[in-house]
């Protein structure tokens, strides 16, 4: 040792230098993901106005339409009108909820037009379902960059989603319904986050959003509701992780503010739900166990196309659902479900904790497939009852995507990061590409496990809305006076109803309901009597034909 003994100099921590600064990164870096989120939502904006009218009309919203419109009056009558009480028993109209209907017929009655404000408000609310599934995501991940990033990858999941998108114009109950459901969805997943936080603001606010946000959907559809059953579970969950630290006053405390919440979500969720639906508050007794009955047992028994053979809606196989889920959705989605569900097990299995948040999640998705299966409910065109449940498999598979890719970059795996991030870009390309072979019929997308919709098309239902009716109608109304020179030809649409189809041909054409008329339009060749002149055509099939009297012709 030296002659010199030389202590060690220690520091206070003020005294401490501080750590070098690390450089800000660009502003653009940080708010790269939001600005993208916003170009999408414009393009797919533009998408509905621009490219709307060309996906038609299904064969479901003239009387959708006309109930929203009696909706309408039964408010502006000062409820004196109530002919939306009048339709036929057995379409169980009333019953449908009219939450939708008639913010659509609002708007129609602003603007003084029908089919095309019909369209873009439809439109248009599909597209707000993007921006609130990229919140749903963005809370789930959490609050910073990886949240962002989230959000707009499950935007971007939702976007190329064929069976939502090819849909959003024209289909009034189960887009609106996957709109409202992830609504609540971020709004739950919001409230957990925030629940045991002290001085919580705007406390009876965000329950009553929730509330509010139940009611709205169930007035869409009343099946909705399940969502008092996932609300359980979260309050079940809750008391198994925390309930047996709670004593005394802390347990009176947490008692009383979950029934205070039940109260508030449920008594909210009842005034929105018959606000948006008359037929509870002309009904107050039974009106809402009379619709669930009828839509839990929906008399509907017809064959549709499923697995290659016909088979009646009300004798479907246990796993209809599941399985449509399966092939009607890109394979990034189905796979990183899949990849969850697979984690969730190992985490069991390992004893190790799982993210509350999460959980719900997977019961948001689960549960309504249990129920389906458990109650044998009636189903028909694919997978459009249980649409809802598409946006909370895409939120799942967006976080997961990004935590995963990011666990990767940040313990040095970059090469397991990109190739995580390119087959997930490769996949929704996919859907993309077959959704543009197909266009304007998207919704009958199908994934590469069931063929695609070359293949698949002969053993599922695949065109089912009647929407090329409009096609056929345009290009007939082009057309017509190559074939006759009758100043008020006579048509019947076969595929659909006369008066969808008489907003797309000429003021001159005449509809017949019954007879011979000069023009059909059908599904399948037109018989004896009548020759094919045109054909809509998707990958080579017809699904909408053109035909006129065989022996007719131009004078």
């Amino acid at each position: 040792m030296s002659d010199v003994d030389v202590e060690p100099v220690t520091t206070s921590p003020e005294d401490a230098p501080e750590p070098a600064a690390q450089p800000a990164a660009p502003w653009w870096r940080e708010r790269l993901p939001h600005l993208l989120l916003g170009a999408l939502l414009l393009v797919m904006a533009w998408f509905t106005v621009a490219q709307g009218r060309f996906h038609g009309r299904t064969y479901d919203e003239y009387m959708q339409d006309d109930y929203g419109a009696r909706v309408l009056k039964f408010y502006l009558s000062g409820t004196a009108d109530r002919s939306f009480l009048d339709f036929p028993d057995y379409l169980y109209m009333p019953q449908h909820g009219a939450g939708f209907e008639l913010i659509v017929a609002f708007f129609q009655h602003l603007s003084g037009e029908i089919w095309n404000t019909r369209t873009i408000v439809n439109g248009l609310f599909g597209v707000l379902g993007m921006l609130v599934t990229a919140l749903a995501a963005r809370e789930l991940a959490g609050r910073g960059r990886l949240g962002a990033w989230a959000g707009l990858a499950a935007a971007v999941g939702l976007a190329l989603y064929p069976r939502y998108t090819g849909q959003m114009m024209n289909n009034s109950k189960d887009i609106p319904l996957a709109v409202a459901m992830v609504l609540v969805l971020w709004l739950v997943l919001r409230l957990m986050r925030r629940w045991s936080q002290p001085n919580r603001r705007f406390e009876v606010l965000e329950l009553a959003a929730v509330g509010a946000a139940i009611g709205f959907a169930g007035s869409i559809r009343v099946n909705a509701l399940l969502w008092f059953g996932l609300l359980a579970l979260v309050g079940l969950g809750f008391w198994v992780r925390h309930g047996y630290k709670l004593r005394g006053a802390a347990l009176r405390t947490e008692v009383t503010n979950q029934f205070t919440a039940m109260l508030a979500i449920g008594t909210t969720a009842y005034l929105v739900m018959s606000l948006f639906w008359p037929f509870l508050l002309t009904n107050p007794v039974d009106g809402l166990m009379s619709s669930v009955e009828s839509m839990a047992k929906y008399d509907w028994d017809n064959e549709i196309l499923f697995g290659g053979e016909m088979v009646r809606s009300t004798q479907l196989p246990w796993y209809y659902a599941p399985w449509w889920l399966v092939i009607g959705s890109p394979l990034p989605v189905v796979a990183l479900t899949v990849a969850a569900a697979v984690a969730a097990v190992v985490a069991l299995v390992r004893r190790q904790r799982l993210d509350g948040r999460m959980l719900l999640v997977g019961a948001y998705i689960l549960v309504p497939l249990a129920l389906i299966i458990g109650a044998h409910s009636t189903l028909y065109n694919s997978l459009r009852q249980f649409l809802f449940v598409a946006p909370g498999m895409i939120v799942l598979a967006a976080v997961l995507l990004v935590r995963w890719a990011r666990g990767s970059f940040d313990s040095g795996r970059t090469a397991l990061a990109w190739a995580l991030i390119g087959a997930a870009v490769l996949g929704q390309g996919e859907a993309l590409y077959a959704s543009a072979r197909i266009y304007p019929y998207e919704y009958s997308y199908f994934s590469p496990l069931a063929g695609g919709y070359t293949t698949a098309r002969h053993d599922y239902e695949s065109t089912y809305y009647g929407s090329c009716t409009r096609a056929a109608a345009a290009w007939l109304g082009e057309n017509y006076r190559q074939f006759t020179d009758d100043p008020a030809p006579t048509f019947r649409d076969e595929h659909q109803w006369n008066s969808l189809a008489e907003v797309d041909l000429p003021d001159n054409f005449v509809s017949v309901g019954d007879g011979d008329p000069f023009f059909r339009i059908t599904t399948s060749q037109a018989g004896a009597g009548y020759r094919e002149v045109h054909a809509v055509m998707v990958e080579g099939e017809p699904v909408c034909r053109v035909s006129m009297k065989e022996y007719a012709g131009v004078s």
